[in-house]
Formats: C-alpha cells, structure tokens, sequence
C-alpha cells in the first residue's frame, strides 16, 4: 500500500526539477525508487544538491535566502498543462492527485537535521514567496534554481531494470527525461515519513490549507 507507480503515458516523465510533496509540512525525508520497465534509450534521472547549491549562492544572496518563505502547493502537474491533453486526462488526474488541495509555508533555506547544512526548498510545487510580487519572486526562483541545477550540481542516472536509487529528498531536487517517445517506463517508488524544516532562525515550516493529517501525506 505504501508503493507508487511512476508509469509514463504517451512517453511523459516529470521532466521539471522538484522535491518530492513539498506541498506538505513534513514531506519525505528520502525516497527510493525501483526501476521495472526501461525504455530502450533514454529516460535517465538527474539529481541535484540543494546544499551545495546553498554554498555556492554569494553571500548576499544566502543572506537574502535565509530570510525567505515561500508557499508550495498540489495544484500543479508538470505534465499534462504542457502537452495538448484531452480534457478528460486532465480531469482524471485531478480526481486521482489533486482532489485534496495542500498549501504549506517553507522558510526557502532550511537547517538540515542531521548535518546541520542548509539546503535550499524550492522546485516545481513553489507558488509564490511571501511579501513579494510575484513577478520578483519567480526571477528569484529563476536565480536560486539556477544555482541547484547547474551542470556540475547535478548528476544523471542510466535506469536498468532492477536498478534502485535512494536519495535524502531534503537535500535534493531531481528530474526525469523525456527522450525516450513513446516506449513504455515503469518506476516504483516509495517515500520515507519525514519531519517538519526548521529555518536558520529555528522556526517550523507551517500548514495553511489541507486536512490536518496532511503532514502523513506519502505520495
């Protein structure tokens, strides 16, 4: 019950950076995904490092990062609002993934609980920073997500079947391709309960829409 299938339809992948279920307070702390059915080419996952990231921002960049929050949300799918879908698609996988609506409150740097790093929480489920338009927030996205996904932050997995990649989601952001057409992938995936961020200045990231067992959401 705990496992999630990631099965490409008409050879669609999230192919947009993210941290998984960001748009909950204590969302997965690793994640673990088993490769089934691989594509004859292509289809590989990229991984980036946030804390790395972090480091490398200027810093009047980190100290402008420490002091910011930002609201991510559900409402979102990488895929289908890309492609020309049929309206029936769209409103399936609302029905299946988005029929309960979540929006939390990260601080953008939180304070790693085992390493004490700061790792940057961004990705696709960012919806807005509080207290900036919004125009200025995206060009602050932009500038901090191209710091997490430089070339040399990232590295690229080859999928073989069997093949089982496990990765600490506090501290990264991955990405699947699309270069494989319409040949069938199959990923099975299962997340780790988490634990709420804390920012720099020790405080937890926070709840504004959603039931109240959101904080348990596994996928």
């Amino acid at each position: 019950p705990y496992t999630f299938e990631l099965k490409s339809r008409n050879g669609r992948s999230t192919d947009s950076w993210h941290t998984d279920v960001t748009f909950v307070p204590a969302y997965p702390k690793a994640s673990i995904l088993r490769a089934i059915t691989i594509p004859p080419y292509g289809g590989s996952t990229l991984w980036a490092n946030t804390a790395t990231a972090y480091d490398d921002l200027p810093a009047s960049l980190q100290q402008l990062a420490d002091t910011l929050w930002a609201v991510h949300g559900n409402d979102y799918d990488t895929n289908f609002y890309k492609y020309d879908t049929r309206n029936e698609e769209i409103a399936d996988f609302r029905a299946r993934f988005i029929s309960r609506i979540y929006e939390t409150e990260h601080p953008v740097v939180r304070v790693h609980p085992e390493t004490g790093e700061r790792t940057l929480i961004l990705g696709h489920f960012f919806k807005e920073i509080r207290g900036i338009p919004t125009q200025h927030a995206n060009r602050l996205l932009e500038i901090f997500q191209s710091y997490i996904t430089q070339i040399d932050n990232t590295v690229r997995w080859n999928w073989k079947p069997g093949d089982i990649a496990i990765w600490d989601n506090r501290a990264t952001q991955h990405y699947a391709t699309t270069d494989f057409d319409t040949h069938p992938r199959l990923l099975r995936r299962i997340t780790v309960h988490g634990d709420i961020p804390v920012s720099v200045t020790g405080e937890p990231s926070r709840l504004l829409k959603g039931p109240d067992d959101g904080h348990n959401l596994d996928h």
